[in-house]
């Protein structure tokens, strides 16, 4: 009752993908949910949606700075594995580091 497969024609409301956690919304009386059977969603009520909203939001707001933390920290730790190897390889192959003298 509460969970439709992707091309289903259903009800108006808000559908969401378990797997992408994408909010589907079917506008009208009735529409057909987006992707093929085996991609799945969950009808969300109106009233639920309505409560949710304002705390994802809220919660959005709080943890972006720490998302921003992390990717600051990934990038910062990709590049640090990055020189670190290409340090190991000028140290494994001194000769191919070497200049021809023209």
């Amino acid at each position: 009752m509460f969970t439709h497969n992707g091309g289903e024609t259903v009800k108006g409301g808000f559908y969401w993908n378990r797997r992408t956690w994408h909010l589907e919304m079917v506008e009208g009386k009735r529409g057909t949910l987006p992707g093929d059977g085996a991609t799945r969603y969950l009808w969300v009520p109106t009233l639920m949606m309505l409560m949710l909203a304002p705390i994802m939001g809220g919660l959005f707001v709080v943890f972006l700075p720490f998302i921003g933390f992390v990717l600051l920290f990934a990038a910062a730790g990709k590049w640090t594995i990055r020189k670190y190897r290409d340090a190991r390889r000028a140290a494994a192959h001194p000769a191919a580091n070497v200049r021809k003298a023209a």
